[in-house]
């Protein structure tokens, strides 16, 4: 049955790209957070939102890939 084990990896990938997708988000945020609230002088305010901002893209972009 080789076309069931096609499957079944796409899945996995599937998976794997929408988990990397939400990590890289939510790290590209805290970086940003971070980096705003040395310059601000507002800890950790910009951290949070970066991190909430984050998130919310990483299901944005799951959302947009899974409709897709």
């Amino acid at each position: 049955m080789p076309g069931k084990d096609k499957g079944v990896w796409s899945a996995f990938g599937l998976a794997g790209s929408i988990g990397l997708n939400m990590v890289a988000n939510i790290a590209v945020g805290l970086f940003l957070g971070r980096w705003a609230d040395s310059r601000l002088d507002s800890s950790p305010w910009a951290t949070v939102a970066g991190i909430v901002l984050g998130m919310v893209a990483g299901l944005w972009a799951t959302y947009k890939k899974i409709v897709k």
